[in-house]
């Protein structure tokens, strides 16, 4: 298989992933009763939501500056803005993709090398992924039973075991590690193998990579600020969302990780899986699935507004600033 037909495939089976979760999502919703409720929500929080979207997006790109000059590379950081932001465009088109298409267009603004980009993008994800982690390991221990209800909710609940069953499973995982060890010449030579291995590589150096960039707290608050970018654009639509006032704050890590998940999974836009989780994560906090898709509807819409919007102005701005 080509390698573009092997890529429409994916295209096409991710999509139609999303458009089965949309149709679980809002099978049983009143589009009029939807409308209506998101009537409600108040223009000031609604943009508040908007403004804080972007607010991350800066982060990203001021972040993104700062990894290119411990390389020794000046990069004009409104560029960089607006190369991360035309990234989140790209994306909700075709997921993965705008990564490259943010390096491509630095490299012919700021004529910084692609592989120094790439390089600088593939410890982004490294950090991401760290800190996406924390975020599930606190959820794990603040919302604990939630976290298991919502796995119960969204078809991935784990059955109950026996005291026997546990050591029998733990037995049989010991026993396939041990095979894995021993036969990692014979394994190591598969394509996919391959990839896992070079996936926890790129892992590994990405975080030793850590130690050349300058001013490390900067760097941690630009990405601790890009995650309490997308908690607190979760935490302030459950103060304007009609039916949502009731969760508290603390709630928002776990819709987050919910939300995250959504965005994990390589659908267009997260369109489709946002949904059906988010709306699953607040049917777990005791909402009603109206309310929960209401909620799902209004966070990633508003979100996927402010990508088009900022991505096209990105888009023009670094059209013009590379003919200069």
């Amino acid at each position: 298989m080509s390698g573009w037909v092997k890529k429409t495939v994916q295209y096409v089976l991710f999509l139609s992933i999303g458009v089965a979760l949309l149709y679980l999502t809002f099978k049983n919703v009143n589009p009029v009763d939807l409308w209506n409720n998101l009537k409600e929500v108040p223009l000031s929080g609604l943009l508040l939501v908007i403004c804080i979207g972007f607010v991350a997006i800066v982060f990203r790109g001021l972040r993104w500056v700062q990894m290119l000059q411990s390389l020794g590379y000046k990069v004009h950081g409104m560029r960089a803005i607006a190369a991360v932001a035309f990234s989140y465009l790209v994306n909700l088109v075709t997921p993965r993709v705008g990564e490259v298409a943010r390096c491509t267009a630095l490299h012919r603004t700021d004529k910084v090398p692609i592989d120094k980009l790439v390089g600088t993008v593939v410890l982004e994800r490294v950090v991401d992924t760290l800190l996406f982690g924390i975020v599930t390991l606190s959820t794990v221990v603040i919302s604990g039973d939630e976290l298991r209800d919502f796995m119960t909710e969204s078809g991935a609940q784990l059955p109950a075991l026996s005291l026997t069953s546990t050591i029998s499973i733990a037995g049989v995982f010991v026993a396939l590690l041990a095979v894995v060890v021993f036969t990692r010449k014979v394994w190591m030579q598969w394509s996919v193998a391959q990839k896992v291995a070079g996936f926890a590589t790129g892992m590994i150096t990405g975080l030793r990579s850590l130690r050349t960039v300058n001013n490390k707290p900067l760097f941690w608050f630009y990405s601790i600020g890009i995650w309490t970018c997308y908690v607190a654009t979760i935490a302030i639509g459950f103060t304007i969302v009609e039916g949502v006032q009731g969760i508290g704050p603390e709630q928002a890590f776990f819709v987050s990780v919910a939300a995250g998940l959504g965005f994990v999974i390589p659908v267009p836009g997260g369109i489709g899986a946002y949904h059906y989780l988010v709306s699953k994560a607040l049917v777990v906090l005791g909402l009603s699935p109206f309310i929960g898709t209401s909620f799902a509807t209004l966070i990633h819409s508003s979100q996927s507004l402010m990508f088009v919007l900022t991505g096209a102005l990105g888009f023009v701005f670094l059209y013009f600033a590379g003919r200069k």
